[in-house]
């Protein structure tokens, strides 16, 4: 005689559960694409120009500005009443020291694709709580494209008849960023005092603009 009772659940095939694994897997690459991924690209693109920035920095002044003078610049030129009636720049000077910044920041970001740059996941919730929790992804910055570099000036006043003349170096570069599932390059631009002094008396009017010629 057959008897009735109840009837044992059937297992998941591996096909079902291979689907489940993928909906899920789905789900968390959407949440992933559409939330986080934004905000790690911002959050990798702030850090990377910050640390462009630092690297620029050091360059500068370990290799440039410790070695350079006012004088070795500008030519400030007088007359008999010893006003300025010319600035001229050394532009014979002017070409070297960009060209050998150039090559110092150009040496110095490429360092950076040597060095470990981990970014814990937790910053990109922007919590100070959370900012070192999480998963690390590994951040790599690396130039892309040619560094540039500009001499500009500022003039200020400092006294009566008195104006101070800073010589100020402009860097351009850009630099390519990549963590894991994504890559993106950004522009930095940054600016260091050089050097200055204080020129007394009128400007001149035939003031020049420093450029690299």
């Amino acid at each position: 005689m057959r008897r009735w009772g109840k009837a044992r659940p059937r297992s998941l095939s591996w096909k079902a559960l291979l689907m489940v694994v993928f909906l899920v897997l789905l789900t968390i690459f959407m949440i992933f694409e559409g939330n986080i991924k934004p905000a790690l690209a911002a959050v990798a693109e702030a850090r990377a120009r910050l640390i462009a920035i630092e690297a620029m920095t050091e360059a500068i002044e370990k290799e440039i500005i410790q070695t350079v003078e006012y004088q070795d610049l500008i030519y400030i030129h007088k007359d008999s009443r010893n006003r300025p009636v010319l600035l001229q720049p050394n532009t014979i000077a002017i070409s070297r020291l960009a060209a050998r910044t150039t090559e110092h920041v150009k040496n110095r970001l490429q360092s950076l694709e040597d060095e470990v740059i981990l970014l814990p996941l937790g910053q990109v919730f922007g919590s100070d709580l959370l900012a070192n929790m999480g998963p690390r992804f590994r951040l790599t910055v690396m130039p892309i494209g040619t560094v540039t570099v500009n001499l500009v000036n500022e003039l200020e006043e400092a006294g009566i008849n008195q104006t101070l003349h800073k010589i100020i170096l402009e860097i351009n570069a850009a630099i390519g960023i990549a963590v894991p599932m994504i890559a993106t390059k950004t522009d930095v631009q940054h600016q260091v005092l050089l050097t200055q002094a204080v020129i007394v008396g009128e400007v001149p009017d035939t003031f020049f603009q420093l450029h690299r010629p």
